[in-house]
């Protein structure tokens, strides 16, 4: 029986994909906002939504999340010998969370962003998604208008793709934006119960 090998190629984490499409936004718009930068939200950050206030605030911080399609593949079930068919899933309620504080005009603002993991329903594991690069161009995108509409007073028609409008499947009890109170899958489950 041979047993599946992930594959030789290294794959990039979801950070370092965007990071680059994150700046080319930001400094070749039409308003460039050069000034900002893009970092991971540190560890020891409570980024539960009950910390906040009704302003989506926080020391100064403004939170909000995204809401997009992701394909999670667990590497723990395919070291393990499952073909990678088997331990890959997508979901259209992977999650997002943005932060952003702006200092002054001379030291700019900074953006910090977490990508919320899914639990592998097989192992247990949690493996964070990796997007398509489509997916990656209208997260920076919305992430650019929400910018310029928060710090900068210049209005969109619209942010963007903010997720599905309709109940989907989705483990709630697998989701880490679940439990942290971010998942647009709540927000479309509550509203369907009104």
């Amino acid at each position: 029986m041979e047993i599946n090998k992930l594959t030789s190629r290294q794959r990039q984490t979801t950070f370092e994909t965007i990071e680059p499409i994150f700046y080319k936004i930001f400094n070749e718009s039409y308003w460039t906002f050069p000034e900002w930068t893009l970092e991971r939200i540190p560890r020891n950050v409570n980024t539960k939504r009950i910390s906040l206030d009704k302003c989506k605030m926080s020391k100064g911080w403004l939170y909000e999340s995204y809401n997009t399609k992701g394909i999670f593949r667990c590497v723990k079930c395919i070291k393990n010998g499952m073909k990678e068919s088997d331990a890959t899933w997508s979901s259209s309620y992977t999650t997002v969370l943005f932060r952003a504080y702006y200092e002054d005009m001379w030291l700019g603002g900074r953006v910090q962003m977490k990508i919320y993991a899914q639990q592998c329903k097989k192992c247990g594991e949690y493996m964070t998604a990796e997007f398509e690069k489509e997916r990656l161009n209208s997260l920076a995108k919305w992430l650019y208008r929400w910018i310029a509409s928060h710090f900068y007073n210049i209005y969109f028609n619209d942010h963007g793709y903010q997720g599905r409008r309709r109940l989907a499947k989705h483990r709630d009890d697998l989701c880490e934006a679940c439990d942290a109170g971010w998942c647009y899958y709540l927000k479309v489950k509550n509203s369907k119960r009104k």
